[in-house]
């Protein structure tokens, strides 16, 4: 852990309680200049420190900037070896985290950033990702798996994700089918699941799983284009005091918990639960937009279907007009609830 981190942490620990310079350099056993390098760094990234002469130097209550070293401090206490990097803009976390593996980073490993200058989305979509306002990560993975079972950590994430802005916020939240999630009928996160595998081996080499979740809502609201279907997990107030470090503790507790036993699907109950499409009335459409199932050779409708439920490898199982029913892939489709305008 780098001086700045030391320093870091021991003022999380003790938010609203001056320490004075001599007091952190003997404890954290580094020179005063050390202790001022690391506080002035803090403050330029963001860090709510104050510093009063004769006092010491203080982190207020109210700040909510994102702390690696909070972050990794608590999942040690949890018994996760997980490496933690705080950036403070990037393009996007997924990005970032494949010129690591360029550079040779072969630990499991999370990135978080403040922003994202080009967040994305599943599909060539983007992610709105402004400063301040949301919970954006990556996870570096190197799960003893193929391909075909690496797709279930996307929804393995939606799990984690859910319970993890449940618990910090105390509101339900809930699962589209087949990995945003939402809270009071708006999208709150996305998420973005890639890798590279080996062709000879037939095993994955890596996986990146990248997701954002928009903690507050933007000054001024959400872009126009997203503004009816966007929302945020903490509705009508700005930042309040670690919000954003307690969602990221809690989720990478629950990912790392399911993941410990993947490809085992021991989440899939949870996401069955508070996926809210099954019992539903759904429009089918492909990756473009447009209907996905037209009428087949006998003229029968398939626009339009009622879904039964979600199988082991998370496929939809839907059934249509007609009483025939079938399995869609995720990846070939997705729904929308009927009387959102299909």
């Amino acid at each position: 852990m780098t001086i700045r981190e030391q320093v870091l942490l021991l003022l999380e620990k003790h938010r609203g309680e001056f320490f004075s310079g001599q007091e952190i350099a003997q404890q954290l056993s580094i020179s005063r200049a050390g202790v001022w390098k690391a506080v002035k760094a803090l403050q330029k990234d963001g860090y709510d420190i104050e510093a009063v002469n004769n006092r010491g130097y203080v982190l207020q209550k109210a700040t909510d900037a994102l702390s690696g070293a909070f972050i990794e401090q608590k999942l040690k206490e949890r018994n996760i070896p997980l490496y933690v990097r705080v950036e403070k803009t990037v393009d996007s976390t997924n990005n970032e985290l494949k010129r690591y593996v360029v550079d040779g980073e072969r630990r499991d490993m999370v990135l978080l950033a403040q922003q994202q200058s080009a967040g994305r989305g599943r599909r060539g979509h983007s992610f709105y990702s402004p400063e301040g306002t949301g919970l954006y990560l990556s996870l570096l993975l190197h799960p003893d798996a193929g391909p075909k079972e690496a797709t279930m950590l996307t929804t393995l994430t939606a799990v984690a994700a859910a319970k993890a802005v449940e618990k910090v916020s105390g509101e339900p939240a809930m699962i589209k089918w087949v990995n945003d999630v939402w809270m009071r009928g708006l999208k709150i996160s996305g998420i973005l699941t890639e890798g590279s595998a080996s062709l000879e081996e037939g095993k994955l080499e890596y996986v990146i799983v990248g997701i954002g979740i928009n903690m507050y809502e933007p000054e001024g609201g959400f872009p126009e284009e997203i503004r009816n279907i966007a929302g945020a997990v903490f509705q009508g107030h700005g930042p309040g005091e670690n919000l954003r470090n307690q969602v990221a503790v809690e989720f990478l507790t629950n990912f790392m918990e399911y993941y410990k036993a993947f490809p085992a699907r021991n989440y899939l109950d949870e996401y069955r639960k508070r996926c809210f499409v099954i019992g539903k009335k759904v429009c089918i459409v492909t990756p473009e937009g447009a209907p996905g199932r037209q009428a087949d050779a006998g003229g029968a409708d398939r626009e339009y279907a009622f879904v039964l439920g979600i199988d082991e490898e998370c496929h939809l199982h839907v059934r249509y007009d007609d009483e025939t029913t079938e399995y869609l892939s995720s990846g070939e489709i997705s729904v929308k609830l009927q009387p959102q305008g299909c």
